[in-house]
């Protein structure tokens, strides 16, 4: 690859945000994290139904009317809500003298595991309790469509490029990676926000919970967004780039063998980065529970040093987010290095491991852009 970073094949992050239990925006999920501060809690009996015994990890006081206002909000469903109030965030947080604009030069591409399950589920209830099949409630539709949360972004911020949503699960937010950056690649978008949306909600308490057979999982919520730029569109001033895409890597498990699909990802990625396990500072695992986690963690301490994958557990602190897992992982990552100089110039590897033996790796090398403002 060209040193030149304004190549347009180069493809980086300039900016981030998130709407996570630790709190709305860049600012509290960073000071969460730095405090190590769980948040798991019993759910609130009066308003969840949900698997007994369980802790879960919500975003604090979100209410829909309360965060995005009263207009517009009053069929929005959860998941919609917290992707709008990312984008929202990750405007607002943007420097003056760079300003993220809408417009039909910027995209989202946001990853899914199904889009919002307790939408299907109280469609199809009203379809057969009602007094006829099609006697359903018009306000629930919207929230069925799987591209509800994109396009609700978009359609909130005046977002005119592309709009797409990838169903992957635990690694829909690495094909969410892929698809933004073939958008920059072939100047269909100057700009892309790209994450992961996963919303908690009693259905999904009791769809995960028999997937699992049981078994004491918390699970999580949340919008974890990425602002991708190509060299050829870098602003000249005031953002930055935080770190540069080098490698997605992605294999689907035949054999019920996940963790011997992820080692051949590990290994192409790090062969497409031209990189080595001396070259990376942080690892980050996906976290899922299970003898599938058990088998991923083992297959990277044999491969990385324990310090790279000792820098930081985000799954511990806000549960399973699923299909924004690999997002929060990544942002973790971000915000962990801005307080880390040993950082800049090294890489940070993503691993994702889904249930249905999807598999994915991503490098990314940590740039000067990251500590800026830093001490």
């Amino acid at each position: 690859m060209s040193d030149d970073p304004h190549e347009p094949d180069r493809i980086y992050i300039t900016g981030w945000s998130a709407v996570s239990p630790f709190g709305i925006g860049k600012a509290a999920f960073s000071e969460g994290l730095r405090a190590g501060r769980k948040t798991a809690a019993p759910p609130d009996p009066d308003e969840w139904h949900t698997v007994p015994d369980t802790n879960i990890c919500l975003v604090p006081d979100f209410n829909i009317r309360e965060v995005l206002g009263k207009s517009g909000t009053r069929v929005l469903g959860r998941e919609a809500a917290l992707a709008v109030t990312a984008v929202r965030e990750l405007f607002h947080e943007a420097p003056e003298e760079a300003p993220i604009a809408g417009g039909p030069d910027t995209a989202l591409v946001l990853g899914t595991t199904t889009g919002t399950p307790q939408a299907y589920m109280d469609f199809t209830k009203a379809s057969l309790t009602g007094p006829k099949p099609h006697h359903v409630p018009a306000a629930l539709a919207p929230n069925m469509v799987m591209n509800r949360a994109a396009s609700a972004g978009a359609i909130w911020h005046h977002l005119q490029g592309p709009n797409s949503t990838l169903a992957g699960g635990r690694t829909a937010v690495p094909h969410a990676l892929t698809y933004a950056r073939r958008l920059l690649r072939h100047q269909r978008a100057e700009r892309v926000l790209c994450g992961g949306v996963e919303e908690y909600s009693n259905a999904r308490s009791w769809l995960e919970y028999h997937r699992r057979g049981g078994g004491d999982v918390v699970l999580g919520e949340g919008c974890a967004l990425l602002l991708l730029e190509s060299g050829a569109s870098l602003p000249s001033a005031g953002r930055p780039p935080l770190a540069e895409v080098l490698a997605l890597e992605f294999r689907v498990a035949t054999d019920d063998n996940p963790v011997g699909a992820l080692a051949a990802c590990v290994h192409g990625a790090l062969a497409t980065a031209e990189a080595t396990p001396d070259d990376v500072w942080a690892v980050m695992p996906s976290g899922i529970a299970g003898p599938a986690g058990e088998e991923e963690n083992k297959l990277l301490k044999s491969l990385f040093d324990p310090g790279a994958l000792s820098r930081i557990s985000v799954s511990d602190l806000i549960g399973d987010t699923s299909a924004a897992s690999a997002g929060f992982d990544l942002i973790g990552m971000l915000s962990a290095a801005e307080h880390s100089p040993e950082s800049v110039g090294r890489l940070g590897v993503i691993s994702s491991v889904d249930p249905d033996g999807s598999v994915a790796c991503g490098i990314i090398r940590l740039l000067e852009g990251i500590r800026q403002g830093r001490p």
